[in-house]
């Protein structure tokens, strides 16, 4: 109605909101990724490495994918190449050490 404003507008327009946002997300992204590694730690290897059918086959399959393409975003943000092999590289095998990089 007449001229108002939408507000998604304006706060894609200001900065500061952009950066209170993304700072949000990035909280709600590590609280997450903590309820999500405890909740993966309570299967056994055997159980986060086995083939379930999904698109990076295992559970550790999508969560070493979910930390390259984190990894990937933040080189992208810092302006430098985002380097790796595969969408699907292991880039750890260890649960242990997964779970320590990516927190």
């Amino acid at each position: 109605m007449g001229n108002k404003s939408n507000n998604n507008e304006i706060h894609a327009k200001d900065p500061a909101w952009v950066i209170a946002y993304a700072q949000i997300m990035a909280r709600y992204n590590v609280w997450m990724n903590e309820r999500l590694y405890e909740t993966c730690a309570t299967l056994t290897d055997e159980a986060r490495k086995s083939d379930v059918g999904a698109f990076f086959r295992s559970i550790h399959g999508t969560l070493n994918h979910i930390l390259l393409a984190d990894r990937s975003w933040m080189a992208r943000f810092r302006g430098k190449p985002a380097t790796f092999k595969s969408l699907d590289e292991e880039l750890y095998g260890d649960f242990a050490e997964l779970r320590r990089e990516r927190m």
